[in-house]
């Protein structure tokens, strides 16, 4: 029988950020990607076989909770933050989808000891794929982004930022990754990196160039940290949303790997390096 869900909003300053939560376990709170709301993770939750506690959440500007004028990237942070403290509790496991990876490997790092696992999903990757930043922001700058997710955050499914913040947002976003190495060498918990082989796309030297990126920043990772755990799925970004399943069953067995008490989960949490 499923689980009822429960919603409520949870005070970060000015802010209500929109929680949804059910069942009860082992904690798997999810930090969405840039854009996206919590229904984006509804067919991988779907397809999950162990018993959790799921956590869901609307960052800033995006889906059902308020807005507010700072967009930067470390004011999406203290929203992750407060999650966790407000909500979480110790021991969750973070799954996290592109900007909501790069924020649960932050978030991590300042709550060592605290969270039992990292499932990172086409995101957190040490490179910085914006080589130009106003070529970024004039692609942006377009009458569909402009209007069209405004209009679907007036019901709860879209996002309220202008093309200039999210563009400022990439930018820093992008710029932070460059010192995930030493964050990485920070952390005391198992972590799962899965990543898209066709993150950019699929057509144009853009998207050729970037996945290349992607694909060597990825692999300096495994190189740098052998206990990390990476998968390459051959899709789009849009992981969540097409490789449901994949994700599923990845997450199953990686939610395993965390449960506490094991003698060899608890050797794999120490030294990184």
């Amino acid at each position: 029988m499923k689980t009822p869900s429960k919603h409520y909003t949870v005070t970060n300053g000015e802010l209500q950020l929109a929680v949804s939560e059910s069942g009860q376990g082992q904690t798997l709170l999810f930090f969405n990607g840039g854009g996206a709301t919590q229904g984006s993770w509804k067919r991988m939750i779907g397809e999950l076989r162990g018993q959790y506690r799921l956590v869901t959440f609307d960052f800033r500007n995006h889906g059902k909770s308020t807005t507010s004028h700072n967009t930067s990237l470390g004011s999406f942070l203290t929203d992750a933050e407060t999650i966790m403290d407000k909500v979480a509790g110790d021991r969750s496991i973070l799954i996290g989808w592109s900007l909501g990876a790069d924020l649960a490997v932050w978030s991590a790092t300042r709550h060592l000891g605290k969270v039992a696992g990292l499932f990172l999903i086409d995101g957190a990757v040490p490179v910085n794929l914006v080589s130009d930043p106003e070529d970024l922001r004039r692609r942006l700058n377009t009458p569909v982004m402009r209007i069209g997710p405004s209009l679907l955050y007036l019901v709860g499914k879209g996002y309220h930022l202008t093309p200039d913040q999210y563009a400022t947002l990439t930018i820093e976003l992008n710029r932070h990754r460059e010192q995930f190495l030493s964050a990485y060498a920070q952390l005391d918990c198992p972590v799962e990196l899965v990543l898209a082989t066709k993150s950019a796309g699929e057509k144009g030297e853009r998207a050729e160039r970037n996945n290349a990126l992607w694909r060597a920043g990825g692999e300096q990772l495994a190189q740098a940290f052998p206990r990390l755990s990476l998968t390459w799925v051959n899709s789009t970004h849009l992981l969540p949303l097409k490789e449901p399943t994949t994700l599923g069953r990845l997450l199953d067995a990686f939610a395993q790997r965390c449960q506490p008490g094991d003698q060899k989960n608890a050797q794999r949490d120490v030294a990184w390096r």
